[in-house]
């Protein structure tokens, strides 16, 4: 997989795009997204990451003082008590820079908490230890199953190693920064792990956000999970609930997330412009041009980097650009 760096000098605007920048969902918490790259290939991801996939012929790396230049504006422009959450479509650890990344953040006035995403694999005790001193409030940390066998395939490697995640997992429980899993509820396929993950969280007075697992068009598909509505989704999570007097189903408020001024949208749908060529799309038959200082990722565009062409927008919820070419 070609990997792609976005600096300042691409041209590249850090809004528009899912995979890389900053996302504003209408909120006091910004999702920071440095990198697409990803070191699994998990089973069942709903956006096919990972070296092996299918759909994404490219990834995407973010210069770190472009990046923190978006940061810095976008956090001014929603206003005190920002919440920055480090994510990815990938893995966010594999960034270079995240410990540079977390230190400068926290120094910008409006960000008044962090938070990460992180499958773990990556993490060391000292690298736990220096995201405490940056001021990390929070990792989300993915864990699906105990079982060392049952934990790999779900991976999508022979590498993965459940007991080191373990480890990292108790390490974060004992210093300052808020442990929270986050495991994927697979349907008739890790129930049993998933009631287990619970009492690891009780043991380790963590937090635990599971995940409902979702089927997308550009995701991987896990055919022995099966899948289900939100409705019985909750009512599971019910179920555990009064089994291990434990809160399940975390709300906005669980995780002090409160609704804030949205960036202003720039496209309406329909709408039609011209967008400059700048770098291969995120899914393959894509390429992503900037228009009014907003990434558009094209459909269906064999132009080249360079090339000014005429573009109709068909999608633009959360300030994230999809179009076609008119």
């Amino acid at each position: 997989m070609d990997v792609f760096k976005i600096t300042k000098e691409t041209g590249i605007p850090l809004v528009g795009c899912i995979a890389f920048g900053v996302l504003d969902r209408g909120t006091n918490l910004l999702q920071i997204r440095p990198t697409s790259l990803c070191n699994l290939n998990c089973t069942f991801c709903s956006v096919d990451a990972g070296v092996y996939s299918k759909v994404h012929p490219v990834a995407y790396e973010v210069e770190l003082a472009y990046l923190l230049q978006w940061v810095k504006e976008i956090a001014g422009y929603k206003g005190q008590g920002v919440e920055a959450n480090f994510d990815s479509v990938g893995e966010v650890l594999t960034y270079k820079d995240f410990i540079q990344l977390a230190e400068e953040v926290k120094k910008l006035e409006n960000v008044e908490k962090m938070s990460m995403q992180t499958n773990g694999v990556l993490l060391t005790k000292e690298m736990i230890n220096r995201l405490e001193k940056t001021g990390v409030n929070r990792i989300n940390l993915s864990i699906n199953s105990l079982d060392p066998e049952k934990a790999k395939l779900f991976s999508g490697t022979k590498n993965y190693d459940i007991k080191h995640i373990l480890e990292m997992a108790e390490h974060i429980s004992k210093s300052k920064i808020e442990l929270l899993l986050a495991p994927v509820y697979l349907p008739s396929v890790n129930d049993e792990d998933i009631e287990k993950i619970i009492e690891l969280a009780k043991k380790l007075n963590a937090k635990i956000g599971i995940q409902k697992y979702e089927v997308y068009k550009y995701g991987r598909q896990y055919k022995p999970a099966k899948k289900i509505n939100w409705w019985k989704f909750y009512k599971k999570l019910e179920e555990w609930e009064k089994k291990y007097s434990t809160k399940l189903k975390l709300t906005a408020e669980d995780l002090k997330i409160e609704k804030r001024k949205r960036l202003p949208r720039i496209f309406e749908k329909g709408e039609k412009t011209i967008a400059e060529i700048k770098a291969p799309g995120w899914v393959k038959g894509q390429m992503i041009g900037a228009a009014k200082n907003r990434a558009v990722s094209i459909n269906n565009c064999n132009a080249k980097i360079g090339d000014k062409i005429n573009i109709k927008i068909l999608e633009n919820k959360n300030e994230l650009y999809v179009a076609e070419k008119a």
